[in-house]
């Protein structure tokens, strides 16, 4: 986004706006930044907006507060969803840089829902796609700057100095030439009341010393001495825990035949119809869980009814032969609008049939849960026509969207506030959760509810990452290389799922995108997607979407087509990169650090891969030893670009925490199906890896010139890829159906 579009808006915060913003404190300096004409009164920075208005549209901008006190202490309301990945304290350090403020002070705060706390680059409020440090980079510095700027104009106005005497340093603006000095605390108010500077320059790279620097994380302390509140934390007079007894689908219909008995259960205050089935509500958890559970369910429709594993198989063979593919294109991104660059069928056709070798295979993902720490829990509470919803959520306007319009309540009549949460991968996306919850306080007005999922519910009601199955046909030159390749996909499109549209003429990104590598420069390839419309299983967001099967299928491929050519498969790699300088750099790095170029023993094998984006690059690689059926991995490796790095700790940290998701998916993810249900019910089918699982995960960070990038779901992609790889490098099957426990011993 052009700096040039950043508007900055200062305000004196009201009493009330304070506190509905999360106990700040009166008369503080407030800063936010947004587009021309969205310079709301303060009070809609707490409320949202004005009684009676539609719903805003996304805006293209930014809306986190920033607020001095009189004490000096600055306030920053994080505008997203903070789930161990660290936004807290990368956002912190944009203020706390640009700012120059007091940074051990510096107190952050959680969000709700509003429109002012758009990320500009997702144009929404959500915390996915690893987009929050990438979009608020802009934005929120220059709010800081700006905040910082004026601070500085009344402390020059005041001592009698040019402004260009003063320098600022831990919350304070000092004049060195006369020893005098004035905290932001005295100035706050007074530089509420300037105009908004026309510009505002950001300090450079070389010039940070919190930015890329080395402090105890924001929430680590609050996390450390349990005060920070998570969803199943919630707790408010009076409330009622609700437990759930639910259909087999979300989208089931199902009818309770014994309501009556079960009301007279011990502590059963209410039960409620929800979606997908009943919540029964209590003063306790373990009566509602007892009384939900004695609930004999009828299930009147189910999208999944008798659905099982060979259903599933049948169903993307159907697609395969039936359904009429749709083209993914490659892009030309040297534009500002990327052009499409369609592939010439009739020559892809025809190259194939004239190559010197033709490789094929087939390979297969199956449905792979989030299984996050904390399991699906959701408060809400509804009085007077006003309902407020709080809980772990990655889309808190979505949100409250979804509540209004099911609910039928007025949006300005909703809100939706964020506590922190364990762990979301993408599940905590979605907004089926929140809506029970909803429903069960509508039904008991005046009374906070709490609906706490099982991790039972929480696996089988879970919005899955897809099954696919792909086949991937390549066309070797008689000098080894490779000229050509095909790749067809087919399984279910989240999109359709969520009824969301995907670009006209083009196949589903989440199922097709980056299914063939346009950084190898292959001189002529397609990618289409048969999407497995007959199929109705949940679906959604998975950490790194697309990524995390197609970057299985495109490196493992690809390491086939390298030995099919004769070649070794880090030479082939590099020899078709040899214009893609920083993804080079990353992969020999990579090498390097796993000892690729020395000596194996028998029965140990090397494999690598990588993923890519505009915003990082990512090499993994492994070195494992099969014998006799039984797989031992020995070590892992990561190389890591995106540019500059806010956080290092952090960085590392979810390089090598994608590494062990990605892992447990590769070697033990599944959730079959048998019944019309998940046949999975906890982690003793669904398994976790132990501390004794992970071996030794060494992660090199590769700091760039480059715009910073993304770190967050980086690590998971490559690692499937890698492992495959090296179990067939040490002489051991060629795995292409995932997960790896079907074939080896582990």
């Amino acid at each position: 986004m052009s700096e040039q579009r950043d508007v900055i808006a200062l305000s004196t915060i009201n009493r009330r706006a304070f506190l509905r913003g999360g106990g700040i404190g009166a008369g503080a300096l407030v800063i936010a930044a947004s587009l021309p004409g969205m310079l709301l009164p303060t009070d809609a920075l707490a409320d949202g907006p004005p009684p009676g208005a539609a719903p805003p549209p996304p805006q293209l901008g930014f809306g986190a507060m920033i607020a001095i006190a009189r004490d000096g202490v600055v306030s920053f309301i994080c505008p997203s969803s903070e789930m161990g990945q660290g936004t807290q304290e990368t956002l912190a350090r944009y203020v706390g840089e640009e700012l120059d403020c007091d940074y051990a002070r510096l107190k952050v705060l959680l969000p709700w829902a509003d429109p002012l706390f758009v990320n500009p680059m997702m144009r929404r409020q959500m915390t996915a796609n690893s987009a929050t440090t990438v979009g608020y980079f802009t934005a929120l510095r220059k709010a800081a700057a700006a905040s910082r700027m004026l601070l500085v104009q009344v402390a020059a106005q005041r001592l009698g100095v040019a402004e260009g005497e003063l320098t600022t340093a831990n919350g304070v603006v000092r004049h060195a030439a006369s020893g005098r000095s004035i905290g932001y605390g005295d100035l706050a108010e007074a530089a509420a009341k300037l105009p908004v500077p026309a510009q505002v320059p950001l300090r450079p790279a070389s010039a940070w010393t919190i930015i890329g620097g080395s402090t105890p994380r924001k929430d680590l302390a609050a996390k450390v001495r349990g005060s920070a509140e998570f969803g199943i934390d919630v707790v408010r007079p009076g409330m009622l825990i609700g437990a759930l007894a639910l259909g087999p689908h979300p989208r089931a219909k199902v009818q309770a035949t014994n309501l009556d008995k079960v009301r007279t259960m011990p502590g059963v205050t209410a039960i409620v119809p929800v979606e997908a089935g009943y919540a029964v509500l209590s003063p306790r958890f373990w009566q509602a869980k007892k009384a939900a559970e004695a609930l004999e369910l009828k299930v009147l429709s189910s999208p999944t009814a008798g659905l099982d594993d060979k259903g599933i198989d049948a169903a993307m063979e159907r697609a395969f032969a039936s359904v009429p593919p749709m083209e993914f294109p490659d892009f030309d991104f040297a534009t500002m609008r990327p052009k499409e660059k369609r592939a010439d069928r009739a020559a892809i056709t025809a190259a194939l049939a004239g190559a010197a070798k033709r490789v094929e295979a087939t390979y297969d993902v199956p449905y792979v849960a989030h299984a996050t720490m904390e399991p699906l829990t959701c408060s809400a509470h509804f009085a007077d026509g006003q309902l407020t919803v709080r809980g772990p959520l990655q889309s808190p306007e979505a949100v409250r969207t979804e509540l209004s319009q099911v609910l039928n309540i007025p949006f300005d009549k909703v809100r939706v506030e964020v506590t922190y949460l364990g762990g979301g991968f993408g599940r905590k996306w979605g907004v089926d959760f929140p809506v029970p919850a909803a429903q069960a306080a509508i039904a008991t007005p005046g009374r906070w509810v709490k609906l706490i999922w099982t991790r039972e519910q929480d696996i089988a009601m879970d919005q899955f990452r897809p099954a696919y199955r792909v086949r991937q046909t390549a066309g070797i030159g008689a000098d080894g290389r490779l000229q050509v390749m095909h790749s067809r996909i087919a399984g279910q499109s989240i999109n359709t799922y969520h009824h969301r549209k995907s670009p006209p003429g083009i196949a589903d990104p989440t199922a097709a995108g980056m299914l063939i590598y346009g950084c190898y420069g292959i001189p002529q390839s397609l990618i289409e997607y048969h999407e497995t419309k007959d199929l109705s299983v949940p679906v959604g967001f998975w950490r790194s979407v697309s990524a995390s099967q197609n970057t299985f299928f495109a490196e493992a491929f690809l390491d086939e087509v390298a030995r099919a050519a004769g070649k070794d498969p880090l030479a082939y790699r590099r020899a078709m990169l040899a214009g893609e300088p920083r993804i080079l750099r990353v992969l020999d790095k990579a090498a390097d650090m796993i000892g690729w170029s020395k000596p194996k023993p028998r029965g140990t094998g090397h494999g690598i891969a990588i993923t890519y984006n505009e915003g990082h690059v990512c090499a993994e690689a492994v070195r494992v030893r099969v014998v006799k059926g039984k797989l031992t991995i020995e070590k892992i490796v990561a190389a890591f670009d995106c540019g500059p790095m806010i956080d290092p700790k952090g960085v590392e940290s979810q390089i090598s925490g994608g590494i062990v998701f990605g892992l447990q998916a590769a070697i033990w993810g599944e959730i079959p199906f048998a019944e019309g249900r998940p046949n999975v019910a906890n982690f003793g089918e669904f398994r976790m890896p132990l501390l004794a699982d992970i071996p030794p995960i060494e992660v090199a960070l590769m700091p760039s010139g480059e715009r910073p990038g993304n770190a967050g779901e980086a690590g998971t992609p490559p690692i499937a890829a890698a492992l495959v790889n090296a179990i067939a490098d040490a002489g051991g099957p060629r795995i292409r159906r995932l997960p790896i426990a079907r074939m080896l011993e582990i």
